[in-house]
Parts: C-alpha cells; sequence; structure tokens
C-alpha cells in the first residue's frame, strides 16, 4: 500500500510541477490564462495521461474457460426442449427416441436395446409410453 501510496504522491507531485510550469510559460507569453479553468484543464489532462500510461502495460484481458457446471441444467433444458418439440410436431422426429436410449444406455445396455427396439417404429410416443419407459429407466437405478 505504501509503494502505491509514494507512486501516486510522485504523481501529483509531478503533475503539480507541470501545471505550474506550463501556466508559468502561459503568462510569459502573455495568454492571460484564468487560474481555475486552467487547474481544471490541467487536472482533466494529467488524469487521462495517468489511465493511458496505467493500462498501456496491462495484459490484454484473457477469457478463463471453468470446469463444466456439476448440475444438469443444460441438459434439462435440452431435454425439456426435444419432449416439447416432439408434443409439438406434425411429424415428430426421432430425437425423443434417441435421448431414451442414450439415457438407458447409462444405466444398461440391455434395457437401451430393448427401448431401441420398442420405438423405432417412428411415430409419436404417447405421454403414456414415455412415462413407462422413464419409470424403467428410473426403476434400474433404483435396484442398484
Amino acid at each position: 500500500m505504501s509503494r502505491l501510496l509514494a507512486r501516486w504522491r510522485g504523481r501529483v507531485a509531478g503533475g503539480v510541477v507541470l501545471a505550474a510550469i506550463g501556466y508559468g510559460l502561459a503568462v510569459a507569453l502573455d495568454f492571460d490564462p484564468r487560474p481555475l479553468p486552467y487547474v481544471v484543464w490541467a487536472v482533466v489532462v494529467l488524469a487521462m495521461t495517468y489511465l493511458v500510461v496505467d493500462t498501456v502495460d496491462v495484459p490484454a484481458a484473457q477469457w478463463r474457460t471453468g470446469p463444466p457446471p456439476a448440475d444438469r441444467v443444460d441438459e434439462v433444458t435440452s431435454d425439456l426442449r426435444i419432449l416439447t418439440s416432439h408434443r409439438s410436431a406434425d411429424h415428430p422426429s426421432d430425437a425423443l427416441a434417441r435421448r431414451l436410449v442414450e439415457l438407458a444406455r447409462a444405466r444398461d445396455p440391455g434395457l437401451a436395446e430393448e427401448i431401441q427396439h420398442e420405438t423405432t417404429d417412428g411415430g409419436r410416443l404417447s405421454p403414456g409410453d414415455i412415462d413407462r419407459i422413464l419409470t424403467r429407466i428410473e426403476d434400474l437405478r433404483d435396484r442398484r
């Protein structure tokens, strides 16, 4: 802290000396400077100069990438989008079936094969079918 304070004391003293020399030159050259506007002008110019000097040697900002989020917010949002799209589409895609198979495969590859076989017709899955498949996946997890 004392190093920072010493640097600012030096800057303020240097600024006062520069402003005084400039004011003396303006008087000597018969510019008739007014003291208050000159002081305001000197403070603004010195502040801008010090801001530029302080930012010149600072390294450019870098984005830091952290660890992946521990929660499933993005995954849940994606799942909700898939469900909503499946329910509202005239011709639903197989995205919901693929997601259900993926969920099952994370728990048991055999169950994933069964679910894939059940959902290969490409038609719309009813809410009851979706619930039944999800219940089977959850039951498998609860048994472990």
